[in-house]
């Protein structure tokens, strides 16, 4: 999902809230914001994503340079997926 904001031309980090919204609109089962945490501190601790907080705590997300590598290779690949199976 990064990976596709930062195609689409924004910059910067995405805050967490916004971002675990977005890829529950595209699910047919939500995502429980607990999960979402772990997954993206997990992310963080492998060097895929990088955190951030604003003046009011809140989190927010953004790639690292492995992070947007392996990102850009699986969006690479759905979307080859999709435009071969339409």
């Amino acid at each position: 999902m990064l990976f596709a904001i930062e195609a689409r031309g924004a910059a910067g980090p995405v805050p967490g809230v916004r971002l675990l919204k977005m890829i529950n609109a595209s699910r047919s089962a939500e995502v429980f914001p607990a999960n979402f945490r772990a997954s993206c501190h997990t992310l963080v601790d492998h060097g895929l994503l990088q955190k951030y907080r604003s003046e009011s705590l809140k989190l927010a997300f953004s790639l690292t340079d492995e992070g947007r590598k392996r990102a850009e290779a699986i969006y690479s690949a759905r979307v080859g997926d999709a435009v071969t199976s339409a």
